[in-house]
C-alpha cells in the first residue's frame, strides 16, 4: 500500500545539468516542482494531473465537457484571372496545407510542389 501524498517529497537526481543536479519536489499540493539545486530561481512547476493526462495522450477536457460535433468550412475565392486561367502554384500549396490528406500524402504532395516552385525559379 502506497502513503498518501500529505506532506512535501524532496529528492537529489543524478542527473546533471549544467554540473547541477535536479532537485524534484512533490508537493502535499499535488504539484511536480523541479530546479536546479543552488538555484533560487528557474524553478518549473506542473500538476500531477496535469502531467498525467500530457503523457497519456489523454484531454482533461475531454473527461470533463462533451465533444461537440464541429465541421470544417473553407472559403475560397474563385476568381480566375482572364489572362493566366492556371492556378498558382502558392495556391495549390496552401489549399494542400489546410486539406484533409492524412500527413505523410500531405507532406509527399507539398514536397512536389515545392520542388515544382523551385525549378520554376531556377528557369528566370
Amino acid at each position: 500500500m502506497a502513503t498518501k501524498l500529505e506532506k512535501d517529497l524532496t529528492r537529489e537526481t543524478t542527473i546533471l545539468i549544467d554540473g547541477k543536479e535536479i532537485m524534484i519536489t512533490i508537493s502535499s499540493e499535488q504539484k511536480i516542482n523541479l530546479k536546479l539545486k543552488g538555484n533560487r530561481k528557474g524553478n518549473v512547476e506542473i500538476p500531477i494531473e496535469t502531467l498525467y493526462n500530457q503523457l497519456t495522450g489523454r484531454d482533461s477536457e475531454k473527461q470533463t465537457l462533451k465533444k461537440e460535433n464541429k465541421t470544417l468550412s473553407i472559403k475560397t475565392n474563385n476568381k480566375k484571372d482572364k489572362e493566366n486561367p492556371m492556378i498558382s502554384l502558392n495556391d495549390l500549396r496552401s489549399q494542400n496545407a489546410i486539406s484533409t490528406l492524412d500527413i505523410s500524402t500531405m507532406c509527399k504532395f507539398d514536397q512536389i510542389i515545392k520542388n515544382t516552385i523551385d525549378a520554376m525559379k531556377d528557369e528566370k
